[in-house]
């Protein structure tokens, strides 16, 4: 008799523990599909068919969180009155666009910088003029001409200095420290020389630090201590 009790309270406990919960999700009375629906209690997560209709384990104390990129969270708090029996009827609304206000300041230009008591030269606006084609004043071919001079005389004084090239056993020195490279690449202290002067005999040490970066480096020694370890293991 008591086992009988024991299992009734059991199936009992397990139906009140954890119950299916059943319902549709619609925006604007449409369904809405891939609508995800998760348990964050119990780390579960089921998603709505093209009908919005979705099915999911839930217990009291247990949220329900609904979530679609292009409508708002909505969460549900399953409390000890609620009703399994009735399918839950969610409605999602549509993401609000924020359109920030642009202050446009009109600005007197021709005012800044006067002092008080300045008397202010109105501005007045030229009229339009339609040019014909004429120069009024004529050319001055002389004034063109050493202007044009003067281009190709900056232009000669130009000097483009070189580039000078990162040094690899400088620029890992810079990056790396040698407890960083015995830690990392599984070096004997007493090799670190040596592996560094194996790394300087590679002609691809210097593409590894022609752009300076460390995370190209860093892949290159890794590539060459295993190199450098086989080759000690032979010898």
């Amino acid at each position: 008799m008591k086992i009988k009790i024991t299992l009734f309270l059991f199936c009992c406990f397990q139906i009140c523990f954890s119950q299916n919960i059943k319902g549709n999700v619609r925006a604007t009375n449409l369904p809405i599909s891939n609508v995800e629906v998760i348990n964050s209690s119990k780390k579960e997560v089921v998603t709505t068919n093209s009908e919005g209709v979705f099915e999911i384990k839930a217990a009291t104390g247990n949220w329900l969180i609904f979530y679609h990129k292009n409508y708002d969270v909505v969460k549900i708090y399953v409390d000890s009155l609620f009703d399994y029996s009735k399918n839950l009827e969610i409605k999602l609304s549509e993401k609000s666009t924020q359109i920030e206000e642009v202050i446009v300041e009109k600005k007197q230009p021709f005012l800044k910088g006067l002092k008080t008591g300045m008397p202010v030269i109105p501005y007045n606006k030229p009229s339009v003029q339609f040019n014909d084609g004429s120069i009024p004043n004529g050319m001055d071919f002389i004034a063109i001409g050493k202007m044009i001079g003067r281009l190709f005389k900056n232009k000669d004084k130009i000097n483009v200095k070189p580039k000078e090239p990162v040094q690899f056993r400088t620029f890992t020195a810079q990056s790396y420290s040698a407890d960083f490279l015995i830690n990392s690449l599984k070096l004997k202290p007493e090799d670190v020389e040596g592996f560094l002067n194996f790394c300087s005999f590679d002609s691809k040490s210097k593409e590894a630090v022609e752009n300076s970066d460390k995370l190209v480096l860093l892949q290159f020694l890794i590539a060459k201590s295993e190199e450098y370890k086989k080759v000690n293991q032979k010898e």
